[in-house]
């Protein structure tokens, strides 16, 4: 009677942490970075649909981090050699080479997505709480996808002049992450 009772217990202990349990996979990962100079815009792109990962939901605050991305500063693809060049300039890349992306606090609150989002660049690092996320549905199926913007002053960068200062690049850049589900 008693071993009939522990295995009663565990196996409801078991289908009760299962329940509380939710995640999504992740298949691919896209980061694209934006700005504006006063010539026009520009935007730099990242993507990695290779290794797929799991993002869990949270129940706890301060949980370890869910995602991390390490970003090869190099790997992004601006549109052509000069601007890929000058991208990787203006991130010091030689000193710096990779960009550190992570998530984690990653709730869902009724159909809303919110997370946390740590980014490290020139060995700073900057969080940025409770970031809204939506499902976007494409052609290429339905991604989670939020949209930041930092300051390139915060991280000690010095946006880049062109041509003697005619052509400048603003302070702001816009960051987009795109999770594949």
């Amino acid at each position: 009677m008693q071993k009939l009772i522990i295995i009663i217990a565990l196996g409801l202990f078991s289908i009760l942490s299962l329940t509380g349990q939710e995640y999504l996979v992740v298949m691919g990962k896209t980061v694209l970075i934006k700005g504006k100079t006063s010539f026009g815009r520009f935007s730099c792109t990242y993507q990695n649909g290779e290794d797929q990962d799991t993002v869990s939901f949270s129940k706890t605050p301060n949980v370890e981090s869910l995602m991390d991305l390490s970003i090869p500063v190099a790997s992004f693809d601006c549109g052509n050699r000069m601007l890929d060049r000058d991208f990787g300039k203006t991130l010091r890349s030689d000193e710096f080479p990779h960009i550190e992306v992570k998530l984690d606090d990653f709730k869902r609150i009724g159909q809303h997505y919110f997370g946390d989002i740590w980014i490290m660049l020139t060995g700073k690092e900057m969080k940025m709480e409770h970031i809204p996320f939506a499902i976007n549905k494409g052609e290429a199926g339905e991604f989670l996808y939020s949209e930041i913007t930092i300051s390139l002053d915060y991280f000690d960068l010095s946006p880049p002049n062109k041509l003697f200062g005619l052509i400048k690049v603003q302070d702001e850049l816009i960051i987009e992450l795109s999770l594949k589900m």
